[in-house]
């Protein structure tokens, strides 16, 4: 039955491999979702995809409306030969626009962080109280 999902070849090296393979042993899952799984966190850790919408961040549909611009204003600067182009590579990155999506990622790794930390604490308790 075809899927509408792309296959992605990824051969890691030896020892990511044995990562995944202790992570898909551990939590019961196949190397591919782990990867899936993984290749979103690091997206969300960057502030290009939201986790929670499965969605495209707005700095990833900002950069997709600019290159659609961008080829209508290269045909403008052909016709024109008095403005130069920069070649130089620039991030043009608006840093109020980041900050924001950043600050959502962190409040879920905020909470994630939280929760692992209740769960120490509870774990520290129960070996003092063995201990005693």
């Amino acid at each position: 039955m075809p899927t509408k999902k792309k296959r992605v070849g990824f051969i890691p090296r030896e020892d990511v491999l044995k990562i995944i393979d202790r992570l898909s042993l551990e939590n019961n899952l196949s190397n591919s979702k782990i990867i899936s799984i993984l290749v979103e966190e690091a997206l969300s850790m960057r502030g290009m995809f939201n986790k929670k919408n499965s969605i495209l961040t707005q700095i990833n549909k900002k950069n997709n409306k600019d290159s659609e611009n961008f080829s209508e204003a290269s045909y403008a600067l052909r016709e024109n030969d008095k403005f130069k182009i920069n070649t130089k590579v620039v991030n043009h990155k608006n840093p109020m626009e980041g900050n924001f999506l950043n600050q959502a990622n962190n409040e879920d790794f905020d909470l994630h962080i939280y929760k692992k930390f209740l769960t120490f604490l509870k774990f520290q308790k129960m070996m003092d109280e063995y201990n005693n």
